[in-house]
């Protein structure tokens, strides 16, 4: 067969537009050295966790300051917030793109899905908790205590039936930046609430300014930052573990497991071996997430460029850590499967 010289024109053409287009197989920008160097081992125990050709991959930029990522297994997206922005935004596994979800929205910090699937959100400025209902309106299920309002809701947990744990510190209400400046009218406090309550219940208020939580894997554990440096120059920053009820209303036996003047700890979350995956600020060198075992003990790191403020597994396996740091989202896929 042979070409005439307008097919062979037709041809030259098509080929040149094929290679000019984007290819899922090309990838533009500066060579890094593989396997990578974010994994940092320290003790023996987290080596069954590292997987040393697993890329770290930055999924977006151009954030303000990124928090609270929360996994819908069934739509295969997180949620994360640009606090600063006042925005929600949307991270979709599956094409790894990222968009806005909800603008203009009351500068909201945490998220979490029930177990009815609906987003239940930690918001600064109201400050309030409020949750996403399946017809797209949205209540807001906390604002007051004892009559007073709340000061900043930060980071909060899920149990069964649709029942929250929340956390108090105020953070919301230091700055404009973050929600809107004014004085706290509460004592920083971790809270309860469930369908039915006019106002949470108070559950301690132990804690300089409680920050992120997390449940342990038999729901029973309840573990918490404190990130009191902020405000409280003279305290460490700490993680405490405490004994959770079983109707989830009471806490007991504050026990502190971690503690730290030269680092800071944010949100969390825990894996199926009851590890903790934190996101640590602290300066090259630490800042990203540091790993504890269940004891306390620091096993291991991820590394970042940029400060990471919460963490959580995605993926069908849960096996793949979404860290929500500073201006950036990151992946990295792990030996741990989380909860």
């Amino acid at each position: 067969m042979s070409l005439g010289r307008r097919e062979f024109l037709a041809a030259t053409a098509a080929i040149g537009a094929t290679a000019a287009a984007p290819s899922l197989f090309a990838h533009a920008g500066t060579p890094e050295r593989y396997p990578i160097d974010a994994w940092q081992v320290v003790d023996d125990r987290f080596k069954q966790y590292m997987l040393f050709n697993a890329p770290l991959e930055r999924e977006w930029t151009g954030g303000l300051w990124l928090e609270g990522p929360a996994w819908n297994a069934v739509g295969r997206y997180a949620v994360f917030s640009d606090i600063p922005r006042a925005r929600q935004m949307r991270w979709d596994e599956t094409s790894g793109q990222v968009s806005v979800l909800r603008d203009h929205i009351g500068h909201s910090n945490g998220n979490a899905f029930d177990d009815r699937g609906r987003l239940i959100a930690c918001e600064h400025s109201p400050a309030q908790v409020v949750r996403y209902e399946w017809d797209g309106s949205r209540q807001v299920l906390a604002s007051t205590f004892d009559g007073k309002p709340l000061n900043a809701p930060n980071d909060l947990v899920t149990l069964p039936g649709g029942a929250i744990i929340f956390t108090d510190p105020g953070y919301g209400a230091h700055s404009d930046y973050e929600g809107k400046q004014r004085s706290l009218e509460l004592e920083t406090a971790i809270y309860y609430w469930e369908d039915g309550m006019q106002e949470p219940t108070r559950l301690t208020t132990e804690l300089y300014k409680p920050n992120g939580i997390a449940l342990g894997p038999d729901g029973s554990s309840l573990y918490v930052t404190d990130t009191a440096p902020s405000h409280h120059p003279d305290q460490p920053a700490t993680i405490t573990r405490f004994s959770l009820s079983a109707d989830g209303k009471s806490l007991a036996d504050a026990e502190r497991l971690v503690e730290s003047t030269s680092e800071g700890y944010d949100g969390m979350c825990c894996d199926e071996d009851g590890n903790l995956w934190v996101g640590t600020s602290g300066g090259e060198g630490k800042d990203g997430v540091s790993v504890f075992a269940p004891d306390g003990t620091l096993i291991g790191r991820v590394l970042l460029p940029e400060v990471c403020a919460n963490v959580c597994f995605v993926g069908e396996k849960r096996n793949r850590l979404l860290m929500a740091a500073s201006q950036s989202l990151y992946t990295l896929y792990t030996g741990a499967r989380g909860l």
